[in-house]
């Protein structure tokens, strides 16, 4: 009679069972992103708003914390009338907004009040 000296080989079952390990946690991140997704866009700063885009601010008057935000909605507080990153400066009938940071180093946006 045939006695086996050792377990049975099988090469194919460690990749098997490492595939099957990443599709179970693929598959977690898939349903924690689809659980957690409140289905608003993301948010983006200031300093990615481009002329024509609407801003919220979240601070105060003196310390402003401005996020970008749809023009139709009721809290927009400014709308980007000029990208005055390369002058640093914007004329005298616009609020001036200049954030430190970021790609270009610092972003001066001119702002005017949005009218609801």
């Amino acid at each position: 009679m045939f006695t086996p000296t050792g377990p049975a080989k099988r090469p194919w079952l460690r990749p098997l069972i490492a595939l099957g390990a990443v599709i179970v946690v693929m598959g977690g991140f898939w349903v924690l992103s689809t659980v957690l997704d409140d289905g608003k866009p993301p948010v983006e700063v200031a300093r990615d708003a481009r002329v024509g885009d609407c801003l919220e601010n979240r601070g105060t008057h003196a310390d402003p914390d401005l996020y970008t935000i749809a023009c139709s909605d009721a809290k927009a507080d400014y709308k980007v009338m000029i990208d005055a990153t390369l002058r640093h400066k914007c004329p005298a009938e616009f609020d001036e907004y200049t954030e430190r940071g970021g790609r270009t180093g610092e972003t001066t946006l001119c702002l005017t009040p949005v009218r609801h």
